[in-house]
């Protein structure tokens, strides 16, 4: 009989006494074969007459639409909308890409959005598990990091709700969310400082990550600021230099003042004619390179961002005050830069002994 042609809106011709309407409605597919034209043309008009005015049938197919909704409605579908229109548009999008990959390995992604419970939220985030190659693998999430990946998902039923005009229930107003942790105040202890570069000289990338650590210890700079730095942005003279950051968290730019040291670490480092960036090197390498480096050292609990807070405390020993230190750090607040200021103890005591003896001094004198 050779294939079907479209003969008319909504009619196929399959041969000479087959006529077949094909109509969409609301997203539900109406079909019927028939013998003559005729008959083809009458039954399509009949049934767009009848879905316009019988709300009975218009219910009927509202439901076959909405079952077949609740079932392409896929968590990671939507996550796949979720990354192109509005992950794209954020800063942290390389971040949040992360995130989003996480979650379509999870059970839930093949779930519909419409059935994803609170339950089904609660189990997902207890069987959460670090699963980057290195020491740390299979290891629980901290709650911090649960606490992000379920504000993503939250954000997701938000937007679908919202922006999509779906109309779901976000599963994630009715958990308890883990908690946001303490403020870290983990410093370099004696001797870890050395022993981790030690173990970072053996790595493959050695060239990169020593001085990429050297240097996030000499300025404050967050890793992303680090790995996002190109040779370009670097200004240096002798002893002293700036460094331009383009990209950075709070969305300013911002200068930031290179020591002798920096400028050395820096001045050390190959540069290429071309320019480009000056530590080449994926996040995720540098994760694993840093905890098996960790592990070696046996150094335990030292993340990379806790290097941002040993540097801005040296600033602070180092006698500059909160507007100075924050014009380096590039702290909006000076509440926020007091999180990251943790000053040891043994200094506060030398700084008060020094004062207690400047103020004997100038007692004798009178």
């Amino acid at each position: 009989m050779g294939k079907s042609r479209a003969i008319e809106s909504g009619i196929y011709q399959r041969g000479p006494y087959s006529f077949q309407v094909k109509l969409m409605v609301d997203g539900h597919r109406v079909t019927g074969t028939f013998d003559t034209l005729d008959e083809a043309r009458a039954y399509r008009n009949s049934k767009r007459a009848a879905l316009a005015l019988d709300p009975d049938a218009r219910r009927v197919l509202d439901a076959r639409v909405k079952r077949h909704e609740v079932k392409a409605a896929t968590l990671s579908l939507a996550l796949d909308r979720y990354e192109k229109e509005v992950s794209a548009k954020k800063k942290s999008a390389e971040s949040e890409a992360h995130k989003i990959t996480r979650l379509k390995r999870s059970k839930l992604a093949k779930m519909s959005l419409y059935r994803i419970t609170a339950d089904d939220v609660t189990a997902f985030l207890k069987d959460l598990k670090r699963d980057q190659p290195g020491p740390l693998q299979g290891q629980p999430l901290s709650d911090a990091t649960k606490r992000k990946l379920v504000a993503l998902l939250s954000h997701v039923f938000t937007i679908a709700r919202k922006r999509w005009r779906m109309a779901v229930a976000n599963p994630v107003a009715d958990i308890e969310l883990p908690s946001h942790g303490k403020s870290r105040k983990r410093r370099l202890e004696e001797g870890e400082e050395q022993r981790l570069l030690r173990e970072l000289a053996k790595a493959r990338q050695a060239a990169i990550v020593v001085p990429l650590v050297r240097l996030a210890i000499e300025t404050a700079m967050r890793q992303g600021e680090l790995l996002a730095l190109e040779w370009k942005d670097l200004r240096i003279a002798d002893t002293h230099g700036t460094a331009m950051l383009h990209d950075t968290k709070n969305g300013e730019p911002r200068i930031v003042p290179l020591n002798a040291t920096a400028c050395e670490i820096l001045g050390a480092m190959p540069r290429p004619l071309k320019g480009g960036p000056v530590f080449p090197i994926k996040t995720a390498a540098l994760r694993a390179i840093w905890e098996f480096a960790c592990e070696r050292a046996s150094i335990e609990g030292l993340r990379f961002h806790d290097l941002r807070h040993e540097a801005t405390s040296r600033l602070f020993e180092l006698g500059l005050g909160r507007i100075e230190a924050a014009s380096i750090t590039g702290h909006k607040t000076l509440q926020v830069l007091k999180n990251y200021s943790h000053l040891r103890a043994e200094w506060l005591a030398q700084k008060m002994n020094q004062a207690a003896s400047s103020q004997g001094l100038a007692a004798r004198q009178l």
